[in-house]
């Protein structure tokens, strides 16, 4: 067993997190690098504060565990710190660690009817996000089916539409969120009371992350959420949000060209010192870290440097190969 002050953080909001790690978080309490972590999170008030260096925490267990050497809190030429610097092998680079809280329902799914699967036939090359309200009667449920269908049928990338009843009553919503290479729409079905954009957040974490480089350095961003779901608004925030473009020659076969709009971290030479970067599940109880990494695609890392990242943050073979632009149709 450990002891922890009674109205330090650790005893304060870690109840409900993993004992486990609790117990090693204590362990580093005399280590030279690991205590500062330790001492910061004993200090934490605020639950979100705490949180925030909680995901810091794990991701410095999951690169112990992975043979790694790390230093903690090293500071930049102007003043700033970087979360990490990490030592793998022969390779060093720097570490900044960012949490998302996107309040997703973590568990409940909406049962996939007859009536969405209607959906699923429109030949249409989308991704469509759909939700409805628990609970629909039948008439409500084929009035939601039939007005979702006809918006897809004419919607364009990024239209949204909240289908209602004939009192008003909200039944749900749909909304285009990307083309895809398939010929028939792709639901995604969830609960959310409402669409909501994550992308300007995640632009923020990462531009904070991004004052915090190590100058001239390998520098890594990972983005830490309790929800996998989360993985498609990081790859369009760091790529630019999805559009139709009407500038550009359309593939073979597809009338309309797709593209990304110029609101993604990377596009074109905005924050040219960010070559790589990362997701991983953050879960009080989720053991082993559950990762993902996008990279650059026009400015490429060294291969030792991109397979030492592969190996610490996507050993499953999840790496996203970023493209600029995708291809997409419109048959209509």
């Amino acid at each position: 067993m450990f002891a922890i002050m009674n109205d330090a953080g650790l005893e304060r909001f870690g109840a409900d997190l993993d004992h486990s790690m609790i117990e090693e978080i204590v362990s580093w309490r005399r280590d030279p690098e690991l205590g500062t972590l330790y001492a910061s999170l004993q200090a934490i008030t605020d639950r979100d504060k705490f949180l925030n260096t909680y995901a810091e925490a794990i991701i410095a267990r999951h690169l112990l565990a992975n043979g790694c050497e790390i230093r903690v809190e090293v500071l930049t030429p102007a003043g700033r710190s970087c979360d990490f610097e990490v030592i793998a092998g022969s390779q060093r680079f720097f570490l900044h660690v960012k949490r998302l809280n996107t309040d997703r329902p973590a568990t409940r799914r909406l049962p996939v009817s007859a009536h969405l699967r209607y959906l699923e036939q429109i030949a249409r090359p989308y991704v469509v996000s759909v939700r409805h309200k628990e609970a629909l009667t039948g008439e409500q449920i084929r009035r939601y089916v039939t007005a979702a269908a006809q918006f897809i049928k004419h919607a364009r990338v990024g239209d949204e539409i909240v289908i209602r009843d004939d009192d008003e009553t909200e039944l749900g919503g749909c909304r285009v969120i990307a083309p895809w290479q398939g010929s028939r729409i792709s639901l995604v079905i969830g609960l959310p009371s409402s669409f909501h954009d994550q992308g300007p957040r995640i632009r923020r974490l990462m531009r904070k992350a991004y004052r915090q480089f190590m100058p001239g350095k390998t520098n890594v961003i990972l983005i830490s959420s309790a929800h996998v779901e989360d993985l498609d608004d990081i790859g369009t925030a760091l790529l630019g949000s999805h559009i139709e473009r009407w500038d550009a020659v359309p593939p073979r076969g597809r009338r309309i060209a797709h593209g990304r709009d110029t609101d993604g971290f990377w596009h074109g030479q905005r924050a040219p010192a960010s070559r790589a970067t990362g997701w991983f599940s953050y879960r009080s109880h989720a053991v082993p870290v559950q990762c993902r990494l996008w990279f650059r695609p026009d400015d490429p890392l060294p291969p030792p440097m991109k397979e030492t990242l592969v190996d610490l943050f996507d050993a499953v073979g999840g790496t996203i190969t970023c493209s600029g632009d995708s291809g997409g149709t419109n048959d209509e």
